[in-house]
């Protein structure tokens, strides 16, 4: 099949975080299998720019905003839409990565007008939202991107149940997220030390991870607390309760990290801790599972029940003192730290696996799931 992904943005320093990883992840696997596939999305870059990357093509175009105060929302990038409706008529499905944004909406909408089959997939990012935007934009163009899809791509049943009450008429069908497995990486001899690696935005909560580390260097912890992600709003805190933490010489924000190199950094840490509200299905998660590293999160996560299934991760609270005591288990006890790898390499196989995930979207893709009339 000739596929289409559109994703929202692609940058050097991964700033719209995991649907992309999500998007590249799951073109990679399609193109093993002989798929001809191309992923579209906006760019940082002056000019449109065309490369090959493990047998896939990626096109990106330049990123325009409406305003910078509406952040990936307000982005726009008429070059895409253009060239993504030139190509229409060679393509077999157009598989969007839809958020409330002016890149995957248009894209969504060319689609739609066209004969190419319609797969919606919104990471968690179309939900119920306070937001006095929401509304009008789903009347607008998000309802019928979802009614028309042939299949709209959920990770959890709350998810499910957004999409739903959204457009009722829509066909929802679950996936996962997935990733690829392989030997546990070695865990003895890492140099690394407790790491939050994401986006510095207040749904992360980098302040607690501050806080988190403050307390267990208080408790006489020895470890080094890295934030590596760019920010989305929460620098200057951030970097003021570092200050004023008492403990600058072990708690540094590394800035905005190339994606290339966040599996080098998942590899050398000895806990990832993300210790976000209302994450769905976070692919910084599934990437620690792989690179063998202990995982601390909260009880909001999407996949926190399965988690705790699996015994894959240390569920908490989100308080800084519950965090703190997850991380603490994993430092000063090697045989939670090797049942968690161990647990975590088993949920992986069972029900995360790349190859497993990409069968569900073939299915999904199949002309039998063709978009209705």
């Amino acid at each position: 099949m000739k596929i289409a992904h559109v994703v929202t943005y692609i940058s050097p320093d991964g700033a719209f975080g995991g649907p992309v990883r999500v998007a590249l992840g799951q073109a990679a696997e399609l193109a093993k299998r002989g798929h001809e596939v191309t992923v579209f999305a906006a760019s940082p870059d002056d000019a449109p720019k065309t490369f090959d990357q493990d047998g896939y093509s990626v096109r990106t175009f330049p990123a325009k905003r409406v305003h910078r105060r509406l952040g990936f929302a307000g982005m726009y990038a008429p070059g895409l839409t253009k060239a993504l409706r030139s190509q229409l008529h060679d393509l077999d499905v157009v598989h969007v990565h839809l958020a409330r944004d002016l890149v995957t909406l248009p894209a969504a909408r060319a689609a739609r007008k066209s004969e190419v089959r319609l797969i919606a997939q919104p990471h968690g990012m179309i939900d119920k939202s306070s937001n006095p935007l929401a509304g009008p934009v789903d009347a607008w163009e998000v309802r019928a991107a979802l009614t028309s899809a042939s299949a709209v791509l959920t990770l959890t049943d709350q998810e499910s149940k957004d999409i739903a009450d959204i457009a009722p008429d829509a066909t929802v069908r679950q996936i996962r997220n997935g990733i690829r497995g392989g030997d546990l990486p070695p865990y003895a001899n890492r140099n690394g030390g407790v790491l939050f690696l994401a986006r510095l935005h207040p749904r992360k909560r980098p302040l607690a991870f501050v806080e988190m580390a403050t307390v267990l260097l208080e408790r006489g912890i020895t470890a080094d607390f890295v934030l590596a992600g760019p920010d989305e709003g929460e620098s200057e805190r951030v970097q003021e309760a570092i200050s004023s933490s008492g403990h600058k010489a072990h708690i540094s924000w590394a800035g905005a990290v190339d994606p290339a190199l966040t599996d080098t950094l998942l590899r050398d840490a000895k806990v990832l801790v993300l210790p976000s509200v209302g994450e769905v299905f976070p692919m910084t998660v599934l990437e620690a599972f792989a690179a063998g590293t202990p995982v601390v999160t909260t009880s909001s996560l999407g996949i926190a029940s399965k988690c705790e299934e699996y015994g894959a991760a240390l569920v908490t609270d989100g308080s800084p003192s519950d965090l703190a005591d997850a991380v603490e288990k994993v430092l000063t006890g090697r045989h939670v730290a090797n049942a968690l790898r161990e647990s975590a390499r088993r949920f992986i196989d069972a029900e995360l696996s790349i190859e497993a995930v990409t069968e569900t979207l073939l299915a999904s893709y199949a002309p039998a799931g063709a978009r209705r009339a």
